[in-house]
């Protein structure tokens, strides 16, 4: 069986490329929404959609650009063999695993907790695999979810 893969356009492209700036999130949002609309989505996956694909984002336009501007580009496919979505952020900023970040301590109390990760951690946690790679110079991170699944 062939494993096919349709990747949504956003106005005609294969993909979104927006200023590496917080205020864009809304754009993707958007394109997000549609998305999950046309699939019919669950709301409990398109809320846990939403909320990593903001935190990526955010992460994004905060941190890859610390000399100035620049752009993230957002890929968003369907493959049909396994029913899940995939979302895929590049960015040409500094090179960044967030993969590699440690796990936060969630067992001590607030106030003894260190700032951040937290993200990431809620990231890994509602998406079934988060994957990274630093490829010409871009640093790419795709998360898939499963549009069937109910145990994230």
């Amino acid at each position: 069986m062939t494993t096919e893969i349709k990747t949504f356009c956003y106005n005609g492209n294969p993909q979104l490329i927006v200023p590496a700036d917080r205020g864009e999130f809304a754009t993707l949002q958007q394109w997000l929404l549609s998305i999950a609309a046309e699939l019919d989505m669950q709301e409990r996956i398109r809320k846990h959609l939403m909320i990593c694909c903001d935190e990526i984002f955010t992460n994004i336009a905060s941190y890859a650009y610390p000399e100035g501007n620049g752009s993230v580009t957002v890929t968003v496919e369907f493959v049909s063999e396994t029913k899940s979505l995939r979302v895929i952020f590049s960015d040409s900023g500094t090179a960044f695993n967030p993969l590699e970040i440690s796990e936060p301590d969630t067992s001590s109390a607030l106030s003894e907790r260190k700032v951040g990760g937290l993200g990431m951690f809620m990231v890994k946690k509602m998406m079934d695999s988060v994957e990274y790679c630093r490829q010409d110079g871009k640093n790419i991170l795709t998360l898939t979810k499963c549009l069937e699944k109910q145990d994230k």
